[in-house]
């Protein structure tokens, strides 16, 4: 039996882990992973080679993205990108013959497929929907919200998709009360802790107080906010790690840091981070940032990390991460709309930061958090018995 995992487009930690887990979930079966030509040389190529010497690397076509963005646009782009990941999976599996077909992302296609009763030629599939929306628009945009009601019943009733997994909490408890579908189901973001202790990165190791950005690098990660909230505040090292996305090249460039007065504070790592790397930063950084705009706001894998590594984050209040940072109280809740929450941000982080006894709290609510998440599947045990 052979199993195919989909993920063309990302290729950095979100593949690391979730590719990772299901090869060792799947180690005594024939596994394929479709991905972007552009993995090709990197890092994280070699890991997962590592892992499973005899994983078959599938490079797929470009998915297509439009210029200009409205829902009937992104609509139809959704269908043109289903007919081509179902081009490139049925043309491979006259060869190979999968069992069963994993997408890491059915974002891709999911409001479409109720077009196609028979998707992928009688094959099961399943999947994680990255970025669900449906919750959100409850008793809020009405005609929003039966439209993603329709879509997601309609994905939920294709008779070859056997299990649809989520790592929102509002959103698996939303879909669990409103349509009781057993199909789907809930995971803890997976995280592979590394043996090895590294002291490679010498900045992190003096008493200022150290941000951690994480990541893909990209500017819905409040860069600018970050960069004007920093400059006001003393005794601060804004440590920016991952692959940074051209649309954030100008804001963590060396003339707009030295702009801002902030180039002494920011040390940057524009790069994929290796496990090992992660875990030193994570061990000695004192806040994990995690204010992010423009984006669906649902789950974040670097949220689940801090969690792991029992750091507080930084938040804003809006979306998954925000409901939990007060439900919990992880870390200060910054907002940046106005300039009068800017400058109350600022004076909360200055406070914030010279305060001890607070960190500890942060650190004890995540050390209770992570309990209280302990008690569901992670991501591994979910996938278990995809076969079947």
């Amino acid at each position: 039996m052979s199993l195919l995992i989909f993920e063309p487009e990302v290729k950095g930690h979100f593949l690391i882990l979730y590719v990772r887990s299901a090869i060792r979930e799947y180690k005594n079966q024939k596994i394929f992973l479709v991905t972007s030509r552009s993995i090709k040389k990197t890092k994280v190529l070699k890991i997962l080679k590592k892992e499973s010497p005899n994983l078959k690397i599938i490079y797929s076509e470009t998915l297509l993205y439009p210029k200009f963005k409205n829902s009937i646009i992104l609509f139809v782009y959704q269908i043109l990108n289903f007919l081509l990941i179902r081009k490139i999976i049925l043309n491979y599996d006259k060869k190979y013959n999968f069992k069963h077909i994993f997408f890491s992302n059915l974002d891709y296609f999911d409001k479409g497929i109720f077009i196609f009763k028979n998707p992928f030629n009688n094959k099961k599939f399943s999947g994680i929907l990255v970025n669900p929306r449906i919750h959100q628009f409850y008793n809020q945009n009405n005609l929003k919200y039966n439209l993603y009601r329709f879509f997601l019943k309609s994905l939920l009733k294709n008779k070859y998709l056997t299990k649809v997994f989520s790592n929102d909490l509002l959103f698996y408890n939303f879909s669990k009360n409103k349509f009781k579908n057993k199909k789907i189901l809930y995971f803890n973001e997976p995280v592979i802790f590394e043996k090895k202790n590294n002291k490679k990165f010498k900045f992190l190791y003096n008493n200022l107080t150290k941000i951690l950005v994480y990541g893909s690098i990209r500017n819905s990660k409040s860069l600018i906010e970050l960069i004007q909230l920093s400059s006001n505040i003393k005794n601060l090292k804004v440590i920016v790690a991952g692959k940074q996305e051209t649309d954030v090249k100008d804001i963590l460039s060396k003339k707009n840091l030295k702009d801002n007065k902030v180039y002494e504070k920011f040390k940057i790592l524009n790069r994929f981070i290796e496990p090992e790397e992660e875990k030193e930063l994570f061990l000695n950084i004192d806040y994990v940032w995690c204010v992010y705009k423009n984006t669906p706001l649902g789950s974040s894998g670097v949220f689940h990390l801090s969690c792991n590594y029992k750091k507080p984050v930084i938040t804003n209040n809006d979306g998954l991460l925000g409901w939990y940072n007060r439900k919990y109280i992880l870390g200060p809740i910054c907002n940046f709309e106005t300039d009068k929450e800017t400058n109350k941000s600022i004076k909360l982080i200055s406070n914030i930061i010279k305060n001890k006894k607070k960190y500890l709290e942060y650190r004890n609510n995540q050390s209770f958090l992570l309990k209280s998440m302990s008690k569901q599947k992670k991501f591994g045990e979910q996938i278990k018995n995809l076969f079947k």
